[in-house]
């Protein structure tokens, strides 16, 4: 894709799943990219992918690992210094790190509030936060938000799971609206079910895990759910030249589920 080449970028839940899926996209289309989670084992293993991958693409990136928690907002600061200390300046910012939480809201206490809306939607926002007081100054940026279909319709028992992710796409929105002035560009992208850990963590983690997995998958018009490479394809589009005109929009990404 047109200018991803030689650009620099910081993907949070960049270890596993989705995240994972977008630092191997973006180091296959030559972008250096700090790969930030909370397991570091599994953070160093993707790096190592994506090294493998940009050189076999004829790509020199750099993959340094940075290991911290975005739901403390000191860390989401140290995260995009220490990423613009390792690669010299930071392009493009990809907010990744997310939880699951499938309760209804009579049985969601404050800590399952705190941990969920902590990560989903308050460490997107000072990622966000801190981002931009880099790349304000320079005049150039773009920030992808990862959000959900879940953000757009409710999702059945989820209620926390779904602010959150509703929070994410209208935060979009407005930070396009402040800083398309600034030359930066901020969209979002809602997944619906995709096959990743945090699937399999939660098929295991149901009551009756064969009745729960026979379900994911009903109502797609194309009859399947989503693999996570599909995902990372729309990030590396948005995060590219091609949609220098796309910003402050949701891209839904969910195999016609909510058409």
């Amino acid at each position: 894709m047109r200018g991803l080449a030689g650009k620099t970028a910081l993907v949070t839940g960049g270890s596993s799943g989705l995240g994972e899926a977008v630092v191997l996209r973006l180091a296959e289309e030559g972008v250096s990219v700090a790969v930030a989670g909370r397991d570091e084992a599994k953070a160093r293993a993707v790096a190592e992918r994506a090294t493998a991958l940009s050189r076999d693409a004829g790509h020199e990136g750099r993959f340094p690992v940075l290991v911290r928690d975005v739901s403390v907002v000191a860390d989401c600061e140290r995260l995009v210094g220490e990423a613009v200390a390792a690669l010299g300046r930071l392009d493009v910012v990809v907010n990744s790190a997310g939880v699951w939480l499938e309760k209804s809201i009579l049985e969601t206490s404050e800590d399952d509030w705190e941990w969920c809306i902590g990560t989903c939607l308050k460490g997107t926002y000072f990622v966000c936060k801190a981002a931009l007081a880099h790349m304000v100054p320079r005049g150039r940026g773009v920030i992808v938000n990862i959000a959900s279909d879940s953000g757009i319709h409710g999702e059945p028992g989820a209620a926390v799971y779904s602010a959150a992710k509703a929070g994410v796409i209208m935060m979009t929105r407005a930070l396009a609206i402040d800083h398309g002035p600034d030359g930066i560009r901020v969209c979002s992208v809602s997944p619906a079910i995709f096959d990743t850990p945090m699937l399999a963590r939660a098929i295991a983690e149901a009551p009756d895990p064969e009745a729960y997995a026979a379900v994911q998958d009903e109502g797609y018009p194309l009859g399947r759910i989503g693999q996570p490479e599909e995902l990372a394809a729309v990030v590396a589009f948005l995060a590219s030249e091609d949609a220098g005109f796309v910003t402050g929009r949701t891209w839904v990404v969910d195999g016609g589920v909510t058409a």
